[in-house]
């Protein structure tokens, strides 16, 4: 019975070990001008079609109040 126990806490001392740890990730520079301005460009749009989404669920949710009191 004790093995069994040791056994346990050696495998979920382990896990909660391997969980904790920071994992460093390498950064790949971009030395390309392109694929820089490119991925620049991809990112602001991303950014204009969740400022557009928001401001759609906020006149929506503008619309509903007057219509009926409250918002969904």
């Amino acid at each position: 019975m004790t093995i069994k126990k040791l056994m346990i806490i050696a495998v979920l001392a382990l896990g909660v070990l391997g969980a904790c740890t920071e994992k460093k990730e390498k950064k790949e520079e971009n030395t390309d001008p392109a694929k820089v301005e490119t991925t620049q460009e991809s990112t602001s749009e991303v950014k204009k079609e969740e400022i557009d989404e928001a401001e759609k669920a906020r006149l929506d949710s503008i619309r509903q109040v007057k219509e009926h009191g409250h918002a969904h």
